[in-house]
């Protein structure tokens, strides 16, 4: 693979999106738009191109990949079909929120693998939304392991720009297709004897707990490290900037030094001027216009030398549940 050390993205047009497929088909790596985040896609059946994924990111390769299809058909390439009686109902319960931000977690077929599902038995599977996507995975014909676009335990990335900034020389091309929509990786359930959020998403608890007839709080995880990785998403430290990130007490003062401001609301000018710089995510503090901006946001201020970024929070429930999940995984420090 010949990689220009100038790399730019390419703008998603039918001769990009085929010449995409030829380096898939290859096994070479694309930076792909998805409605979440931008993802490392490679052919998730060709176990050397998996493993360039790992290498690229750095990433541990006890963490399972997610394989995107275009459809539910299509699942028949990874999936061992078919499905449990138990964990069909569970599935067909949520099927229809296919395609979109959900990635579920099922018994793995024997063709797949083994660096994709970390060796585990099950497979973590979506339906993305996104129509550049939805181009490439079926012109391709591949079903395609694609976990975020940035080097492992750093924040994801929502624009096409973001994939050329970290891993621009790691891959044969960048798919822009915009920034992404929702901003936020995708919700994970795992399906079984009781059905599991492994991680959240835009696709709340709620909703699932909804449509099992079963109470959220049996859905969501014990707060405790992981000892398998069931699933991308589960370290306690993810998505995480160089700089210090801190949440904000109004109760306390400002630390010393060139603080950042991530704000989820507009700020009142007399503590707007206690920061080096804010970035207001949403006029109304509207929770999804917030996960869509966060890591944008995120990487922004990471750049700008700054001692510290203190950060809004909100409550953990619906779409907050995910946006803290994620911020509290990056102000980790293992």
């Amino acid at each position: 693979m010949t990689v220009s050390p100038n790399m730019r993205s390419v703008a998603a047009t039918d001769r990009s999106i085929e010449a995409a497929c030829e380096y898939l088909a290859a096994g070479e790596l694309v930076g792909v738009p998805t409605e979440t985040v931008y993802g490392l896609a490679a052919n998730a059946l060709d176990e050397s191109a998996v493993r360039k994924i790992f290498a690229a990111k750095g990433r541990p390769d006890n963490n399972p990949l997610i394989v995107h299809l275009p459809d539910v058909a299509a699942m028949r390439q990874v999936v061992r079909w078919p499905l449990d009686p138990v964990v069909m109902d569970q599935f067909e319960a949520i099927a229809d929120l296919w395609p979109g931000p959900l990635t579920i977690v099922l018994p793995r077929s024997e063709r797949l693998p083994d660096a994709v599902t970390a060796g585990q038995a099950t497979v973590a599977v979506r339906i993305p939304s996104h129509p550049v996507m939805q181009q490439l995975l079926r012109r391709s014909g591949l079903p395609l392991a694609a976990p975020s676009a940035n080097r492992s335990k750093y924040v994801s990335p929502t624009t096409a720009q973001h994939v050329v900034d970290g891993l621009g020389d790691r891959v044969s091309m960048v798919l822009d297709g915009g920034a992404c929509t929702i901003g936020l990786e995708s919700t994970i359930v795992a399906l079984g004897e009781q059905p599991r959020l492994l991680r959240p998403g835009a696709i709340t608890a709620e909703t699932l707990a909804t449509r099992w007839n079963v109470p959220v709080e049996s859905l969501l995880p014990v707060d405790q490290r992981p000892v398998v990785l069931e699933a991308p998403g589960m370290m306690l430290q993810h998505y995480s900037p160089r700089t210090p990130l801190l949440f904000a007490d109004p109760s306390a003062s400002v630390p010393a030094g060139r603080m950042g401001r991530i704000a989820f609301a507009p700020l009142s000018p007399e503590e707007s001027k206690t920061f080096a710089i804010v970035r207001v995510l949403s006029d109304t503090g509207d929770l999804n216009r917030v996960g869509q901006h966060l890591f944008a946001a995120m990487r922004e201020l990471d750049a700008m030398g700054l001692d510290a970024i203190i950060t809004d929070t909100c409550a953990a429930e619906g779409v907050g549940r995910a946006i803290m999940d994620r911020l509290k995984r990056a102000a980790c420090r293992e």
